[in-house]
């Protein structure tokens, strides 16, 4: 936890080595094809932008407000800009959503304060890919003070109509 001559800020990004994630992914993205994990992970699936590369990207996920909402600073959000029909795969099945990117630090503080204060601040580190490194939950200030320095972007996912 935080000391008076620790630098660090009151909260971070903590994201698991890069070296593992090429290893994982494929193992995920069967796992969920084949209906595990449905009620914490789903596929989300689209093309690039520019580069009409297929995307299958797993991601953790949770429900605010009767929304499926995903909380990232990866690069491919950067394709969900404008707003894209895509396609989840959740619990096996297929079903195509509308995806809106939400990357205004204020907006992303609200999520982050909100999931922590339903889940607890002890817990949210390692739920919410973050390290709190003060011994409280962080205040809004200090999560847009992260959104801002991290990137870091909601993705709000609702079903297409």
């Amino acid at each position: 936890m935080k000391t008076p001559t620790d630098t660090r800020p009151a909260v971070e990004r903590a994201h698991p080595p890069k070296w593992l994630m090429p290893l994982i992914n494929p193992v995920m993205r069967w796992l969920i094809d084949k209906g595990r994990f449905a009620g914490r992970l789903l596929l989300l699936e689209f093309d690039g932008r520019r580069s009409g590369r297929r995307f299958r990207i797993p991601v953790g996920y949770r429900y605010l407000d009767g929304r499926r909402v995903v909380l990232t600073n990866s690069g491919w959000r950067h394709n969900l800009e404008h707003g894209a029909d895509i396609s989840v795969v959740q619990g096996g099945t297929r079903m195509p959503v509308h995806a809106e990117l939400d990357a205004d630090p204020g907006a992303v503080a609200a999520v982050y304060d909100r999931i922590i204060g339903d889940i607890g601040w002890q817990r949210a580190g390692r739920q919410l890919g973050i390290r709190i490194n003060v011994d409280r939950r962080p205040t809004r200030t200090e999560l847009e003070d992260l959104a801002r320095r991290s990137g870091l972007s909601v993705v709000w996912l609702d079903d297409a109509s």
